[in-house]
């Protein structure tokens, strides 16, 4: 069984081909197709005209176009061959076929400029916001600073700061300054304290620079508390350094016989610790920066207050007078032995109001670059505290050398009261801090 159409092979039953996709009807389906006028009984004439298929059809006239101009596309209708005429019966068995191929042909494309719509341009992408990589290690001023500052005051604390040379031998007698010697000092023959300080101040220095390279706030507080920590101690450290410098001078001053030169050089360590102090400032307005624009929420009101309380509280301790001395001792120098020098008095308020700015401005951020600078000032004046209270060391010295009037080391009530204060707020603060970010998290 072929297709009438083109040939194909079909199957009974087949509706179309599928090769030129003729209708099949007559040729699968075995039915008779009237072919030609006379091959089978003729239509009644009131059917005939009102079945489009036998109504009576005539030839389309063709109206002559302008060569130059594109033909129309014809559609699939058009394209139907012409219909024989009125005298020859036809079946709609072939006009199903004719307009079934129509139908399988190929659709004619026609380009028309007006049928295009108008093109529009591709939007550029809008980068989105994009979150700073918080773990990835950046070299700021801070980190920078600090590891300056922590080195200066290493090398410094173990460098020889002051050096008292004659050269000839001195007679000691009882006219001798108390403490007088010739050879040098370091910072540990000045206060065998100090140098552990340092070492704190330095050790905090190095962490918060390391954290504030990872953007984390509370390490360039960290790091801005321990470089003012660090100024404070250097500062004292300059004011020992005066009693040796002083001896010697009242020990020139004595008249005598005998004919010496003393040498009093202030050595590398002495000016290290200088460099030390100036760079630990650096490192607190460095870190100054990251004060601004915290957008997390702030610490628990209440312990900051407390804190700036406990610091200030901290602060008076040490200036409070003893025995015979009046509160105006803090300022106005005593000239008599073994009495602080003007440097060493204006080095103790240095310290003291160091230690207040952490301590106060800290808490009272009530952010954790906040919590950062207040803990960084403190750790330092803490083991000063702790060490002279339970005597750790041969030659302590307390926060701010010791009070006015007092002729040892020993700390005030005022003072281990301010110090424990400070360590327990501290401590209530990061505890604090560390709930609330483990809150925040969930």
């Amino acid at each position: 069984m072929q297709c009438h159409s083109c040939g194909r092979a079909v199957e009974p039953g087949q509706k179309f081909c599928s090769g030129c996709g003729a209708s099949l009807r007559g040729v699968t389906d075995r039915t008779e197709v009237i072919a030609a006028a006379g091959a089978g009984p003729e239509p009644t004439e009131e059917w005939a005209a009102h079945n489009p298929t036998w109504a009576a059809t005539g030839t389309v006239p063709v109206t002559a176009t302008d060569a130059s101009e594109p033909a129309p596309a014809r559609s699939a209708l058009e394209s139907v061959p012409p219909l024989p005429a009125s005298d020859v019966a036809v079946s709609d068995d072939v006009v199903w076929a004719a307009t079934a191929e129509s139908y399988a042909a190929a659709p004619t494309v026609v380009a028309s400029p007006a049928a295009h719509s108008p093109t529009t341009a591709e939007m550029p992408l809008v980068p989105s916001y994009v979150q700073p990589d918080t773990t990835r290690f950046r070299f700021g001023a801070v980190s920078l600073f600090g590891l300056l500052a922590a080195v200066t005051a290493l090398i410094g604390s173990f460098a020889t700061a002051i050096a008292v040379t004659s050269e000839t031998q001195l007679v000691i007698d009882d006219r001798t300054p108390p403490g007088f010697r010739t050879g040098t000092w370091t910072l540990d023959d000045l206060a065998d304290n100090m140098s552990v300080a340092m070492l704190i101040a330095a050790v905090l220095l190095v962490m918060g620079g390391i954290a504030a390279g990872f953007r984390w706030r509370w390490g360039s507080g960290l790091a801005g508390g321990a470089g003012l920590a660090l100024a404070g101690l250097a500062s004292v450290a300059v004011g020992l350094a005066q009693f040796p410098i002083d001896t010697a001078r009242d020990y020139a001053a004595i008249p005598s016989t005998q004919q010496f030169t003393l040498t009093i050089t202030r050595d590398a360590g002495y000016w290290l610790l200088v460099v030390a102090a100036a760079l630990g400032i650096l490192v607190f307005f460095a870190s100054i920066n990251d004060a601004f624009g915290e957008r997390r929420p702030g610490l628990n009101p209440i312990i900051a207050a407390l804190g700036a309380l406990a610091t200030v509280v901290a602060v008076v301790g040490p200036m409070l007078p003893e025995g015979r001395a009046i509160f105006s001792d803090n300022w106005y120098l005593i000239e008599s032995p073994g009495q602080p020098s003007s440097l060493l008095l204006g080095a103790r308020l240095v310290q003291l109001a160091l230690l207040a700015v952490t301590g106060v401005v800290g808490y009272l951020c009530v952010r954790r670059w906040g919590l950062g600078l207040a803990i960084g000032g403190a750790l330092p004046i803490v083991w000063l505290s702790v060490s002279t209270l339970f005597e750790l060391t041969d030659n302590p010295i307390g926060p701010a050398y010791r009070n006015p009037g007092a002729d040892s080391a020993d700390l005030h009530g005022m003072t281990i009261i301010g110090v424990s204060a400070v360590v327990a707020m501290a401590l209530l603060a990061v505890v604090a801090a560390y709930d609330q970010t483990t809150r925040e998290r969930r």
